[in-house]
């Protein structure tokens, strides 16, 4: 929508509820006319991190659209954009997807096309910049149950997406017998140089948008394949069409209406779920009886398995399946490499550097082992390339020309076997 949005202008009152001075504010328009165009108004907030986030919420109406528009300067001023109502709201609510602006704007006005009576409300969330230095990312054990090997990859807890504190947990959860995995996206943007604070920011519109007591998902996925812990294991989320009994919830954020997830987050999605899929040994290319919601569903399903929605976007949809095989792939390999003898025997050869961005070094630790074969795998449990390796020696082995993300080195000798990981930036 364009700035062609041009009707009658009406000035409102506006209220501001700031419910923190620091980072967030409420506004309240109370909007009578068909068309109207609000009056120029300053954020309401400091726009001091990466980006503040908005959202509004309006009570139902047929044939509604809510736009804005935003300026550095109250005199120039960019396109009319359309706040998209969230796929994940409660039925009968309206609440937008999260919109993202810039640092720099400082001014915004609202435009409306459609009938509705009752006020509109906008709201906007300063995350902040998330601290460089935060703890290390835990490394998790296998997981005991049941004698599964699929290791639980790592994750950023709530501590670490959220340093400040101040995207407290349900104090009260529910917990569920998962049976069933549904992959989600955000929606929204696929660009971000903070995606800790695209979470706290979710976690806002959740919470103080929706209600909830907590941010809806289980686990989030960014494009880097970072997995943030949202709700966390076998916790009640909300996220399912109000039917989330039996389920596990993971966002892979980004809009994939157009686009496909990156290679990245396809490989932490896939290991999320080979852990979660052995964890409670859930077949995935199964289906099954899901009683919540009275369906037939693949145990790995889309959230548009359950009702009427497009997530997780019609371009990542058709790839689900591509997904149940990868996790089928990564259990049979990655999995059974564990269930073979990794952690118990070392590896004969140490690796660096770790990250790596050129060339991986391997060098012996015990001259008198014999040879051994080795292959590289990546964190979705394929061979990309096969190895042989004389124990004794050193062995350099270009990377160049793999893609960024974690591998694995997979060892095999008559004595024994087990993987190391590595990580390749570029």
């Amino acid at each position: 929508m364009k700035s062609t949005l041009v009707f009658f202008a009406l000035l409102m009152p506006v209220l501001v509820w700031p419910q923190s001075a620091r980072n967030r504010a409420v506004q309240v328009f109370d909007l009578k006319e068909n068309a109207w165009i609000s009056e120029i108004n300053p954020l309401p907030i400091e726009n001091s991190g990466p980006f503040v986030s908005a959202f509004v919420k309006w009570e139902e109406s047929d044939n509604v659209l809510i736009s804005i528009r935003l300026s550095k300067n109250g005199e120039n001023w960019g396109d009319w954009q359309t706040f998209v109502r969230d796929e994940h709201a409660d039925p009968g609510v309206n609440i937008s997807e999260l919109m993202f602006i810039e640092p720099e704007i400082r001014f915004f006005q609202l435009g409306k096309i459609g009938k509705i009576v009752a006020p509109i409300t906008i709201h906007f969330y300063n995350p902040g910049f998330t601290p460089e230095k935060t703890p290390e990312n835990p490394v998790y054990a296998l997981n005991p149950v049941d004698e599964c090997t699929c290791p639980m990859p790592d994750y950023q807890n709530r501590n670490q997406w959220c340093p400040s504190g101040d995207c407290p947990p349900n104090p009260n959860p529910s917990y569920t017998t998962v049976t069933h995995l549904i992959v989600h996206h955000s929606a929204g943007g696929n660009t971000s140089s903070d995606w800790a604070a695209v979470v706290r920011s979710i976690w806002d519109l959740h919470v103080n948008g929706n209600g909830w007591a907590d941010i809806g998902y289980n686990y989030l996925v960014d494009p880097n394949g970072v997995i943030y812990e949202g709700r966390g294991n076998n916790v009640l989320g909300a996220h399912f069409c109000g039917t989330n009994g039996q389920t596990m919830g993971t966002c892979v954020m980004g809009n994939f209406t157009e686009v496909t997830p990156t290679e990245n987050a396809l490989s932490s999605l896939t290991a999320l779920l080979a852990w979660k899929a052995c964890d409670r040994d859930i077949d995935p290319q199964g289906t099954l009886f899901h009683p919540s919601s009275g369906l037939n569903l693949r145990q790995i399903s889309g959230h548009r398995d359950g009702c009427a929605t497009e997530c997780p976007g019609n371009a990542f949809y058709p790839l689900l399946q591509d997904v149940r095989d990868g996790v089928s792939d990564y259990q049979q390999t990655v999995c059974s490499i564990l269930a073979a003898g990794e952690p118990a025997d070392p590896a004969p050869f140490t690796v660096f550097p770790n990250p790596v961005r050129d060339l991986l070094t391997l060098q012996s630790v015990d001259p008198a082992l014999a040879a051994f074969d080795l292959e590289i795998l990546d964190a979705r449990g394929r061979v990309v390339r096969h190895i042989g390796f004389s124990a004794g020696s050193s062995l350099e082995i270009p990377v160049s020309n793999l893609a960024s993300g974690l591998y694995y080195l997979h060892w095999q000798s008559s004595r024994s076997a087990g993987f190391q990981k590595f990580i390749k930036i570029n």
